[in-house]
């Protein structure tokens, strides 16, 4: 079967796993092996709606995190509203809502 390189280093994404689990995250790389994600995330409902949450408790996803080819139901390209949204959770620069110098 021919694959297609669909998705590219850097771009926002979601992983579904066999596990029903749905990762968020930005793409390092791909092979017929592994999906390598960036500082991923999961969604969890809370009392305000959905939220996000670190993918594990006790390890440390914050740099590259491995995924199982063969555990992976689906890879898609995540929808704009959540992907600025988990480039604001995960970003270390302070946005402002206005525009200009902030005082």
């Amino acid at each position: 079967m021919l694959k297609e390189k669909t998705y590219e280093k850097g771009d926002i994404v979601t992983v579904y796993l066999q596990t029903g689990q749905e990762i968020l995250g930005k793409l390092d790389s791909e092979d017929d092996n592994y999906i390598v994600i960036t500082k991923p995330l999961t969604i969890a409902m809370g009392p305000k709606g959905a939220m996000f949450q670190t993918f594990t408790v006790t390890g440390d996803s914050e740099k590259n995190v491995f995924f199982k080819q063969d555990k992976v139901i689906s890879m898609l390209k995540t929808r704009k509203d959540t992907a600025d949204s988990y480039q604001t959770a995960t970003s270390t620069i302070i946005t402002s809502d206005k525009g200009g110098l902030i005082t």
